[in-house]
């Protein structure tokens, strides 16, 4: 896992579904409507270690450019 989960995506696939979460300042900011509920407003980091423990779950830290900035 990376150290450092301050602006990027997180990629979180299993069997039934594939989402991106958006991470801006360490926390998940934007998700499609299927994970809004369990991950938006949570910390990256929290989310991210919760599905590298789970059976079936493969999650990846994708960084952003250093170009991208909070709306």
């Amino acid at each position: 896992m990376e150290d450092d989960l301050g602006n990027g995506l997180i990629w979180w696939s299993t069997d039934r579904a594939t989402v991106g979460l958006v991470v801006l300042d360490g926390v998940v900011v934007e998700a499609p409507p299927y994970a809004r509920r369990w991950a938006q407003g949570r910390d990256a980091g929290e989310v991210y270690r919760k599905g590298e423990g789970r059976e079936g779950v493969t999650v990846a830290w994708i960084p952003a450019d250093e170009s991208v900035t909070a709306p």
